[in-house]
């Protein structure tokens, strides 16, 4: 049994056999990194150095894995991605916290079924100055990464080989082609160090890549992104951030049905429940009723789509203590841009106004048949960014009232400076009152 994974420079694997029991003494001794590498070494063999031990490898890597390192981590999640899911939670927050450029772009590695978020991580790791994430940020931009682990490992072995040359240095220097940087919201979140919304759960769907219609942009940057912020902003645990990217309509489905079942497992009115959509949003046409719409549908058949008015009493019936719904998605039937999502229908449609219930406090991106347009300078849809821009102002100590004027104000503002019309809404449910004012989502 082989193993694809390679080491994190090949400077540091032994090149002789002698040099292999001195990297497994100090592995003995308890050095992580002599730990990951021995085990590595046994996993992948090495000529003339030492033959391939599938099982002594795992072995080892595990070891390593147990103790804290996060390559070891990494490597262990990758084996077994079903069976080894803890590894990966266990690698993606000890390199949070290691931070560096290093360690951003083995995230990039660790995440890369996740496109949109490994590129980022990507983006992280070149700004802070690891000049390996250039050569795979130029791959993307044209085009040679498919998002398989495979070819991104392919890439990195490439980017081993390549070594610190001076010729390197001046090919890095004229990239192939132009790397676009994140907004100043993606980067330098202010943590929250602890940790303790422990009575918050979010649900954050990012809709982008559809199958019968064009694509929303930036949706799966704008959901990657609002689940660090629920993170690292507003200090909800990993486990209580439930990210769905690209989600079908069972998904969708199934994911809400958990999101109600968990709450059973609360004392009444104990849960908070944010629930944050970028996507697509349709209305029926007979209706005009509105509906999230999932990569797997058809505009047109609104059956296998999901009804705004199921979303808010699925939620409400929760009996949860505050309930904030985010919608990034213009329910007219337009496309987040120009356009609009069905071809033989050439107007946008004002849908039905649904009206929250419960504790329950509604954020939208757009009024009536208005368009939620992209900010393209930014990576985001615009209402997201501005979303995304006063938490991280803030550090999340924002009361719901203050971020309503600031989304209102500031997305009118933009979108009007690029002639458009664009006028986010905040709707509370009536019993209510003037209380959800001072809600904060931290």
């Amino acid at each position: 049994m082989t193993c694809t994974v390679k080491a994190q420079s090949d400077e540091d694997l032994p090149k002789s056999a002698e040099e292999f029991k001195e990297m497994k003494v100090k592995a003995k001794e308890g050095d992580l990194h002599a730990q990951y590498i021995v085990g590595y070494c046994y996993l992948t063999g090495i000529s003339g150095v030492v033959a391939q031990q599938y099982e002594k490898g795992k072995s080892m890597m595990r070891k390593a894995a147990d103790a804290g390192s996060a390559d070891a981590c990494r490597i262990m999640y990758k084996m077994n991605p079903q069976k080894n899911y803890g590894y990966r939670q266990r690698a993606e927050q000890l390199y949070t916290e290691d931070g560096s450029g290093e360690a951003c772009y083995y995230m990039a590695e660790l995440l890369v079924n996740d496109k949109r978020t490994s590129q980022r991580w990507l983006k992280t790791a070149l700004q802070k100055g690891y000049r390996r994430a250039q050569t795979a940020l130029e791959s993307i931009y044209n085009n040679d990464w498919s998002g398989s682990a495979t070819s991104f490992e392919s890439w990195v072995n490439g980017i081993l080989a390549i070594g610190e040359s001076d010729n390197v240095v001046m090919q890095l220097e004229k990239p192939k082609a132009e790397i676009k940087y994140m907004s100043e919201v993606d980067v330098n979140l202010p943590a929250d160090s602890d940790r303790s919304n422990t009575n918050t759960v979010a649900l954050i769907v990012g809709n982008e890549n559809y199958q019968k219609v064009p694509p929303v942009s930036y949706a799966l940057n704008d959901a990657s992104m609002f689940a660090e912020y629920c993170k690292q902003v507003l200090g909800l645990p990993d486990q209580n951030v439930f990210y769905l990217p690209d989600a079908t309509y069972g998904t969708l489905v199934g994911s809400i049905a958990d999101i109600k079942y968990l709450a059973t497992t609360y004392p009444d009115s104990t849960l908070n429940i944010i629930f944050y959509y970028a996507g697509h949003g349709v209305p029926n046409e007979q209706s005009k009723d509105a509906y999230l719409m999932p990569v797997d549908a058809d505009p047109q058949r609104t059956n296998i789509c999901y009804p705004t008015g199921k979303l808010i009493n699925d939620l409400a019936s929760t009996n949860a203590r505050s309930i904030v719904l985010i919608l990034d998605a213009c329910f007219s039937g337009s496309l987040r841009g120009d356009g609009v999502l069905a071809e033989n229908r050439g107007v946008a449609i004002k849908p039905k106004e649904t009206a929250p219930k419960g504790r329950m406090v509604m954020f939208s991106s757009a009024m009536g048949d208005e368009t939620a347009w992209p900010y393209k300078e930014k990576g985001h849809g615009m209402f997201t960014y501005f979303l995304l821009k006063k938490l991280q102002q803030t550090q999340g100590n924002v009361s719901l009232d203050e971020l309503s004027d600031y989304l209102v104000m500031n997305v009118r503002r933009q979108s009007a400076l690029n002639l458009k019309k664009q006028t986010p809404s905040v709707i509370a449910a009536n019993e209510l009152g003037e209380a959800w004012r001072e809600w904060k989502l931290k």
